[in-house]
């Protein structure tokens, strides 16, 4: 009996350790259900902040899920998220009380357009219903080109040409490389990223008239939008939405001024002012304003005439006969140089000229003697200082500044032959000298 009754609570006991595991069994499975998925017949509609990204850019993305009522399903509904390119973060998440799962896009480091789809039990957003974000240069919507300056000079320039980049909304896109080409001179820099206001730039050398193009994206691409040229160029652009952009922009040369030296129509004479005209023209197209006039009148002087525009009367005084030329160089704003040279031939000026010519009474003592003195200068030329000696030991007298024909006395005391000279200095500082002589009896 005492047997018996062992082997019966062994028994007991072996059948209550086995439903003890399976009660725990049926409660682990509990902790672990499955997760829970929209109903069949539901919708998955996903809304993007923005449907273009600068690389490393992020955006919020909205999943709503509704069921065949449009009533949102019960809160905690799973939902998967998917991208082709980029991630998303998380990639699983779950519903609130309206239906609704926020999760963020992140665009990584690759260009391209991202496919984001999101999916739930049977309800999915893909194919035409999935979100696209286009990523860095396939978010280029457009490319405005400046040049500053707009104009070098035909000698040769440099301008600093600007790429802005816009995406397909109308924001800077950062970080997007800009490919810089030229029709003429040479680019500092051929491919040059935008910053974080959209700019890149790239110098041009040039002394011809260029056209340079900027091009984001894909190259040979179409499509709609434009951009422009600013900052003075001629500039033009396109746009569009699939990945490629460009603009242009016209880098003018400067045309030079022209000028004109006239020399007197005369030859001057040495010592004397020398009349000559500059003629200044601006360039009709593309010129700049005449910045300053540099003569060289070949004798050992130089001038500076500054900014002269139109006619300008120059006079210049050679001190001594001989060939010389003339050079003036003139120069614009933009550095264009025009040098033009002419000649002219210097004459000595002639000395002036000295006609005394006395009149002696035939009688009477002392004898007063009557003088008509006539000095001829050249054109120009006038006298300074005249002197006259009577020749008989009086004090000489000072004529002053004479001028044309004098006529004056003098008194002789004594007989005899008696020589009378004229010394006149001119306005050029020479000294000439006439002379006559005078018999009283």
């Amino acid at each position: 009996m005492l047997s018996v009754l062992m082997i019966s609570r062994y028994r007991r006991s072996v059948f209550a350790g086995v439903v003890l595991s399976v009660s725990a069994a049926l409660a682990a499975a509990g902790c672990q259900k499955v997760p829970l998925l929209a109903p069949s017949g539901s919708t998955i509609t996903l809304t993007v902040s923005a449907t273009a990204l600068p690389l490393g850019g992020s955006t919020p993305i909205l999943a709503q899920v509704l069921e065949a009522a449009g009533t949102p399903p019960h809160s905690g509904t799973h939902v998967t998220f998917t991208t082709t390119l980029g991630s998303i973060e998380p990639s699983e998440a779950e519903t609130d009380v309206n239906g609704q799962v926020r999760v963020t896009f992140k665009a990584g480091s690759q260009s391209g357009t991202a496919t984001i789809t999101a999916l739930s039990g049977g309800a999915s957003a893909s194919g035409t219903s999935a979100a696209t974000i286009a990523i860095g240069t396939a978010a280029v919507g457009r490319v405005t080109v400046s040049a500053n300056p707009a104009t070098v000079s035909a000698l040769g320039g440099s301008t600093t040409i600007t790429a802005n980049v816009l995406d397909v909304n109308g924001n800077v896109l950062p970080a997007a490389p800009v490919s810089f080409t030229t029709t003429a001179g040479t680019l500092s820099s051929s491919i040059v990223n935008t910053d974080s206001s959209g700019n890149a730039q790239a110098t041009l050398q040039t002394a011809q008239q260029a056209m340079v193009t900027a091009t984001v994206g894909a190259q040979g691409g179409t499509g709609t939008g434009g951009g422009t040229g600013t900052g003075g160029g001629t500039g033009t652009g396109s746009g569009n939405t699939t990945g490629q952009a460009s603009g242009t922009v016209t880098v003018n040369v400067s045309a030079a001024p022209t000028l004109l030296i006239t020399p007197p129509s005369s030859a001057p004479g040495a010592g004397l002012p020398a009349a000559f005209t500059f003629a200044v023209t601006a360039a009709a197209q593309n010129g700049s304003a005449v910045k300053d006039l540099f003569v060289n009148w070949g004798d050992g002087s130089t001038q500076d005439l500054g900014a002269i525009t139109g006619s300008a009367v120059v006079n210049h005084v050679y001190s001594t006969a001989g060939s010389y030329t003339v050079t003036g160089t003139l120069k614009d704003a933009t550095g264009n140089l025009t040098t033009v040279s002419t000649s002219v031939a210097v004459v000595a000026t002639p000395l002036p000229t000295i006609i005394i010519t006395p009149t002696v009474p035939s009688a009477g003592h002392p004898v007063t003697v009557t003088f008509q003195i006539q000095v001829t200068t050249p054109s120009g030329v006038g006298i300074q200082q005249a002197t006259i000696n009577f020749g008989d030991g009086s004090t000489p007298s000072s004529l002053g500044g004479l001028s044309g024909t004098v006529t004056l006395q003098h008194t002789y005391t004594t007989a005899g032959s008696f020589p009378v000279t004229l010394t006149v200095t001119d306005t050029l500082g020479r000294t000439t000298t006439g002379s006559t002589s005078v018999t009283v009896s």
